[in-house]
């Protein structure tokens, strides 16, 4: 099957999805399951797997965040992030150093668009910016 949309998804998606008390597990883990389903090539940034094998350790044994890294792995094409990335980063304005990564990084890849809970921190992005529900409403459509 080959997918219809190229989408970058933010750290907090995929954290929302891991982690069961967050308010939006339910709506990220439907989205998931459409990046594992094959029906969009999802993309992330390299450096939200160390942020996400941070974020969830309360939640999971080591074990556990080695075997979600694994799948996200296998599921996502995972983006390199280089000097010449961080520059533009900086490059961006932005007082948030991580979102301005992921922005460029979305950027560079040609990505259709954003999936994200905090819209807000990607205004300066090029590449539109759908939260989860509207990602999932446009995916479906």
């Amino acid at each position: 099957m080959e997918s219809e949309y190229k989408v970058f998804v933010d750290t907090n998606v995929i954290a929302n999805w891991l982690i069961p008390t967050n308010v939006s597990h339910s709506e990220a883990t439907n989205f998931m399951r459409l990046c594992f389903s094959g029906k969009i090539m999802p993309f992330v940034s390299s450096h939200s797997l160390t942020d996400l094998f941070y974020i969830t350790r309360k939640h999971f044994t080591p074990n556990e965040r080695f075997d979600f890294i694994r799948l996200l792995i296998n599921s996502f094409a995972i983006l390199p992030e280089d000097s010449t990335l961080f520059s533009e980063a900086i490059g961006l304005g932005s007082s948030d150093l991580e979102d301005a990564l992921q922005i460029v990084c979305a950027e560079r890849e040609n990505v259709d668009f954003i999936v994200t809970e905090n819209i807000k921190d990607f205004s300066l992005s090029s590449v539109p910016v759908l939260s989860i529900d509207s990602a999932i409403k446009k995916i479906n459509s």
